[in-house]
């Protein structure tokens, strides 16, 4: 017995199985990766259209199997969303703040996730979340500045270090590092916490430069939460 994990963006989706209480990275969630796999039912996270979701489904060929779309909501295993109108709190941060508090059940954190955005989420050692901040990710920095002369430049991050650049791509990049990195450590300047836990794409380019706070790095942070809502009564095809 088998599950199927999706995040799906609305240009990439990222499936991870779970099985037997483990989380497997898969390399996509294609028919001919899934097909040796004894998947019983599916659990998705994504802020993408219906019409994305129903694609992704199609390319599945999960078509009989329950799927199951969650969604933030009050309160779950401890964790109490900060948001008056919790269904508007992102589901990825509100997955990797559960997934954070499984693995620190009962102390405070600040949860990042890296990706398109950079988010950061503070949580109480009781479980209660306070709030937290939403930045541009690094793409998104460069895009504003550059725009249609994106060409240009080189916009990836795979050379970017806190350090003065001495050519337009090199300021770029590690401006938009810099920025992240100050961003983190205002935010633990003005709410300090004893851990840490970071996930994304790009959180291993900021971990060289948090060494002065206790931090993990787990790129599956947000399946982790997602698995929690692995049950019977999701199983049963509660889609939407």
């Amino acid at each position: 017995m088998a599950e199927l994990l999706l995040d799906i963006g609305n240009s990439r989706t990222k499936a991870v199985l779970h099985q037997a209480g483990q989380l497997m990275l898969l390399n996509d969630h294609q028919a001919d990766t899934l097909k040796n796999h004894n998947i019983d039912a599916v659990f998705c996270a994504s802020v993408a259209s219906s019409e994305r979701i129903e694609l992704v489904r199609q390319e599945s060929a999960l078509l009989t199997q329950p799927w199951c779309q969650i969604s933030s909501e009050a309160e779950k295993k401890g964790l109490k969303n900060q948001y008056q109108q919790p269904a508007l709190l992102g589901v990825d941060r509100w997955l990797a703040m559960l997934g954070a508090r499984e693995l620190y059940p009962a102390k405070d954190l600040l949860v990042i996730d890296a990706g398109t955005a950079l988010t950061l989420d503070w949580l109480c050692a009781d479980g209660q979340h306070l709030g937290g901040w939403i930045i541009p990710g690094f793409r998104l920095q460069q895009q504003a500045v550059i725009g249609h002369t994106a060409k240009v430049f080189n916009n990836s991050m795979k050379n970017a270090e806190v350090k003065i650049g001495t050519d337009t791509s090199a300021c770029l990049q590690n401006g938009c590092l810099a920025a992240a990195v100050a961003v983190i450590k205002q935010a633990m300047l003005l709410q300090s916490v004893p851990q840490i836990v970071l996930t994304g794409g790009d959180a291993p380019l900021l971990l060289p430069y948090l060494a002065e706070f206790h931090c993990q790095l787990d790129p599956l942070l947000i399946f982790r939460g997602l698995s929690l809502y692995i049950d019977k009564n999701c199983r049963n095809g509660d889609f939407g």
